[in-house]
């Protein structure tokens, strides 16, 4: 492993997140809000962080190996949510572990927020929220190969290292290609929906914050009663669509530009997302309707927005969830789990993981039957080799055991059994929701949202990048990888 390529590359992704709080602060000076000068003093501070790796580093090759991929990546997930939290530090809105949680929350796209009161905070500083999200959302490493000229033929390693999904499939061979066409569209989308938000009578300020909150499949919002406070039909319709497509892999979107929108709709792992929503939707309508005697077009209304926000883990709302009959909040559990299709902004297991789990069931079962037959689990005609099925197995229990273990440790820090439960399963699948004593995140004690923190991140990793990090030899230089 060569410290001084881990440290350049370091220092030219913290000069992307330096050059991204210029947002906010070109915004604090225009509206002439004192903050201003708060943000002036993180970017030189940032800013010195960048010029101290690229001191220490030099791109000795450009052909990364892979505990370089992983490093450099598992640090920048570790550094850059630290540094993205000193504007709310600088600006003495939030103390020093509830800055972290909220630059952690943003930078993964949980959407879980520590800010009781959004309406004493600076407009600039709730903006940086946003961007924090907008970042995150398609990925540090992805954006900066995108936008980074020459960012090296070691760039797979670091993209893979960060990938979502069960597999390493790209839209277009070279990897550059790919990250370019997934800027593209995100870019894409986020503009479509800031216009479209305008049209609905949003000012500029909320169509933006929300759009990068919708796309990145966030959570933060403009105000304190989330989407809810526009009290806005259209408003939610249109936030339904491109939060459901956020969910949605944006590789697909781009052969599907390519072949045409059937090659989009052939495939399984769309095509059961869709129906979830599609199942779900009326489901917990009509539990609301039982259940809270809300009226048929109301019930739709909270049932469909809710559950296209789950799924997508963005976290938005516009009613109080917690407050649901038993069976809505059992639908919101099963969503939080299965998240949303791998390649997109989502957090959860993603749904190409549940479909191979369930199809590994299913041959289980057929060998069980047919002692002398040779099952295969199948995918899109095709049948998914040994390494990915064990993958995939290996990454279920990693998931629910990291999350139980961290529910154990919410419950001895005070917070009841099953509401840490929820926490857990939260925090590693980005979701930025939970119930009972945890739904209101800026409750939680200290120690528990640096737990948090740490979750989100190895949620954020796909747990492997993480745990590979964790054992003895990687840090060895003369460790054999």
């Amino acid at each position: 492993m060569n410290l001084k390529v881990i440290a350049y590359v370091l220092s030219r992704l913290q000069f992307f997140v330096t050059f991204s709080m210029g947002v906010p602060f070109v915004a604090a000076l225009l509206w002439g809000e004192e903050c201003a000068m708060d943000f002036a003093g993180t970017i030189l501070v940032s800013l010195g962080v960048s010029v101290y790796f690229y001191n220490k580093g030099r791109l000795e090759h450009e052909n990364l190996t892979l505990r370089e991929g992983i490093a450099i990546t598992g640090i920048a997930w570790f550094l850059i949510p630290v540094v993205s939290a000193l504007p709310f530090l600088a600006s003495h809105q939030l103390n020093l572990v509830d800055s972290l949680f909220e630059s952690f929350s943003g930078l993964t796209c949980t959407g879980g927020s520590v800010i009781s009161d959004l309406d004493v905070v600076p407009r600039s500083l709730i903006l940086w929220r946003g961007v924090t999200h907008w970042v995150g959302g398609l990925g540090i490493i992805v954006l900066f190969i995108a936008l980074f000229p020459q960012p090296g033929s070691g760039a797979a390693r670091m993209f893979n290292a960060e990938g979502a999904g069960p597999s390493e499939s790209r839209v277009v061979p070279r990897i550059k290609e790919t990250a370019n066409a997934l800027l593209i569209m995100y870019v894409a989308f986020s503009l479509v929906l800031v216009t479209l938000l305008l049209l609905c009578g949003l000012s500029l300020f909320d169509s933006v914050n929300l759009a990068m909150s919708a796309v990145a499949t966030g959570g933060f919002a403009t105000t304190n009663g989330s989407a809810g406070d526009f009290n806005s039909l259209p408003v939610e319709l249109v936030l339904i669509v491109f939060m459901l497509i956020g969910g949605g892999n944006f590789g697909l979107y781009f052969l599907g530009w390519k072949r045409g929108y059937r090659h989009i709709l052939k495939d399984t792992e769309f095509r059961v997302y869709m129906a979830m929503f599609l199942l779900a939707t009326p489901l917990v309508a009509l539990n609301l309707i039982n259940g809270l005697g809300l009226g048929a077009a109301e019930a739709l209304r909270y049932g469909a927005f809710q559950m296209a926000s789950i799924m997508t883990s963005t976290g938005l709302s516009t009613c109080n969830f917690d407050q649901w009959p038993a069976f809505s909040q059992y639908c919101i559990i099963i969503a939080m789990l299965t998240g949303g299709c791998a390649g997109s902004t989502a957090g959860g297991m993603k749904l190409s993981r549940v479909i191979i789990l369930w199809k590994m069931v299913g041959t289980i079962i057929q060998e069980k039957l047919h002692p002398n037959s040779i099952a295969r689990v199948r995918m899109e005609d095709q049948s998914q080799s040994s390494t990915v099925v064990f993958r995939v197995a290996r990454f279920f229990f990693l998931y629910v055991m990291i999350a139980l273990v961290a529910a154990c440790f919410f419950n001895f820090d005070g917070l009841p059994v099953v509401d840490s439960i929820m926490l857990g399963l939260s925090c590693m699948g980005n979701m930025g929701v939970a119930f009972g004593a945890a739904y209101t995140f800026y409750d939680l004690p200290d120690m528990t949202k640096i737990v948090c923190c740490l979750c989100m991140v190895i949620g954020r990793l796909e747990i492997f990048t993480f745990l590979a990090m964790l054992q003895p030899g990687f840090w060895k230089r003369d460790s054999n990888w």
